[in-house]
């Protein structure tokens, strides 16, 4: 759990400073689960350079509470929560003082968004929040006020989360307490299941990943891997301590990701699967719109598919997809894509909510990344995709799998 916090100050010497308004947002690592936002009189006058950059004036104080007003539901809101606060040093220190001047000690663990983006988004002109906003785009209604500042450093933290290939952040995310286990330990790590379509992570009790799943149905796929009387699967159900899932929004970024950490983190419960394409897709011309059909390419003979899957079932259900748009305007413009595919490229798809959409991004007729981004952010700069971009593995080629996408429908050509 992580609570996004942003503070304005009165200004002053060090140490005499005082709260004059706070946003934060209790972050489950998917959606807001509990905010405060509020000006906080400060018994002390607002510096003028401070009017000047928020707005805050003291008049605007004269009936705002005082922190002490404020100081049980902040307790509340950051319990068992990692601070996450832009250049968080200066929050913390003034949650701190505040609470001191109370008599009462707060401490929690902190994330700064300022060193996570240095490591994760490298080679940046500036670092500060004004910039940042700048370079990729963020959405920031009112500059220097405390809930507009909040919410850009929570969607700047989405973006590190999603960069974050290591885990690192994750690895202050909450297990599941020992003591809140159930009897029967699949119906507590289903609980935990707030999204079920996406990558899921099980740990033991000691947070070392012992496997990585990706699945459109979560909940049915824990209970297989429990329902399971392998060896293998035993040992699994016995070590598991702990149960995480991301939501991604659409399958080819939960193959992509999936393939990419289980290279890196090597978890002891995956089995190695050859992803070779074995089936094809072929066009007959003859008929308008084509009539597609599937079968092994070792049945193929001369014949070219118009694209390849490694599973029958996913080629199976590009099938059905793409009849319910053959013979429309969308199927018209699905071929024309795919028999002209172009070198530079965006590719719209569904993103992690209904508020984003995922995109994939084509250079020299390759898949190379994907980002996401909310439906209002602007992303017309080409130097502000770059920034944003997750780059794929040059070493795996997604091509066929994206153009599997577009024939279904699913991938819709945006850009050249």
């Amino acid at each position: 759990m992580f609570c996004i916090v942003d503070i304005e100050s009165s200004g002053g010497p060090f140490g005499k400073e005082a709260m004059i308004e706070i946003a934060a947002f209790r972050y489950d690592g998917e959606e807001i689960v509990d905010q405060l936002i509020s000006l906080v009189h400060p018994h002390r006058g607002v510096q003028p350079y401070v009017s000047k950059m928020t707005g805050i004036t003291d008049k605007m104080l004269l009936r705002a509470p005082r922190f002490h007003e404020l100081a049980k539901r902040l307790v509340e809101i950051t319990e068992d929560a990692v601070i996450v606060g832009h250049n968080v040093e200066f929050d913390y220190r003034m949650l701190r003082q505040e609470f001191s001047r109370l008599g009462y000690t707060f401490e929690r663990k902190t994330l700064d968004t300022i060193k996570l983006a240095q490591e994760l988004i490298p080679n940046l002109k500036s670092y500060g929040l004004d910039k940042m906003c700048d370079e990729l785009g963020l959405s920031r209604t009112n500059k220097h006020r405390a809930e507009s500042d909040a919410r850009a450093t929570l969607e700047l933290f989405e973006i590190l989360r999603e960069k974050d290939r290591q885990k690192g952040i994750s690895s202050f995310e909450q297990s599941i307490l020992e003591n809140d286990y159930l009897k029967d330990k699949i119906n507590d790590l289903q609980r935990s299941i707030k999204h079920n379509r996406g990558l899921f992570y099980l740990h033991d009790r000691h947070g070392k990943l012992l496997y990585l799943g990706a699945s459109d149905n979560i909940k049915a796929s824990v209970n297989r891997l429990f329902l399971s009387t392998s060896t293998k699967s035993l040992k699994l159900q016995e070590e598991v301590h702990n149960l995480r899932v991301e939501p991604v929004g659409n399958w080819l970024i939960a193959k992509v990701k999936r393939e990419a950490e289980l290279r890196e983190a090597k978890p002891p419960f995956n089995t190695a699967s050859s992803s070779k394409e074995k089936y094809g897709i072929f066009a007959d011309k003859r008929e308008n719109p084509p009539r597609l059909s599937l079968f092994p390419l070792e049945d193929a003979g001369k014949k070219k598919p118009w694209l390849t899957v490694s599973n029958l079932k996913a080629g199976e259900r590009a099938l059905r997809m793409y009849q319910r748009i053959a013979r429309g305007k969308k199927g018209e413009e699905v071929r024309q894509v795919l028999a002209d595919f172009p070198g530079d490229a965006l590719f719209r798809a569904r993103g992690r909510n209904s508020a984003e959409h995922a995109v994939f991004v084509v250079r020299d007729s390759v898949l190379c990344g994907y980002f996401y981004y909310k439906l209002n952010d602007q992303l017309e700069h080409t130097n502000r995709i770059e920034k944003l971009m997750i780059l794929i593995d040059s070493e795996e080629s997604y091509n066929q799998a994206l153009r599997l996408g577009i024939l279904t429908g699913e991938f819709t050509f945006v850009k050249n």
